[in-house]
């Protein structure tokens, strides 16, 4: 299944909820013209090519790919066809991508407004540092890590421990949280998403 994919690879969320973001837009069109679309979005950092991805989301049933042959519904696999003896060798062959049941209660799942709130209330003693990370990165020009860890460094949690001397929390684990749950993004400097707009705003 696919949440559990994501689950158990971290880093394979962020691609597999994009491709499948995509592919609820493109619901209907041809795996090409999507996997096309995902590589002008496609961030350096994500390991996996769309292809790959949309290999995985099929596998976990979070996609369902129909392969058309000379536009009628073929009952099998691309990989299938390759060795089909029957199928001509200059058929039109297209596979269209449409998101099942399970793709989009994934995406419900780790829709950004709702990670987002889940860390905070799941987090009651951080939500004053998770906040003031928000409102900075909401400024127009955004917070550079620096500036972050300044303003984190100078709030209670992270204070160090009288008795060890040594910080429970650092900054950066305040920075990573919120941009897992999809609060904050990179982009030149760390800004607030739609999603962590909308908790600033409340």
């Amino acid at each position: 299944m696919a949440s559990e994919l994501i689950e158990h690879n971290p880093l394979l969320k962020k691609p597999l909820l994009t491709l499948l973001s995509l592919a609820e837009r493109y619901e209907g069109e041809s795996r090409s013209s999507l996997e096309q679309a995902a590589l002008e979005a496609w961030d350096d950092a994500y390991r996996q090519s769309p292809s790959a991805c949309v290999d995985i989301l099929v596998r976990g049933g979070a996609l369902n790919e129909q392969v058309l042959l000379d536009g009628e519904p073929y009952d099998g696999t691309l990989e299938d066809l390759q060795f089909d003896a029957a199928a001509a060798e200059d058929a039109v062959v297209e596979a269209r991508l449409s998101v099942t049941g399970e793709g989009r209660e994934l995406l419900r799942a780790y829709a950004p407004n709702r990670t987002l709130h889940a860390l905070i209330a799941d987090k009651p003693r951080y939500r004053d540092v998770f906040e003031a990370i928000l409102d900075a990165c909401n400024a127009e020009r955004g917070a550079t890590r620096e500036e972050l860890e300044r303003l984190v460094g100078d709030m209670p949690p992270a204070q160090p421990d009288p008795a060890t001397k040594q910080a429970a929390v650092y900054p950066q684990y305040f920075i990573d949280a919120l941009e897992s749950a999809g609060g904050i993004a990179w982009q030149g400097t760390w800004r607030t998403t739609d999603a962590g707009k909308a908790h600033v705003a409340v």
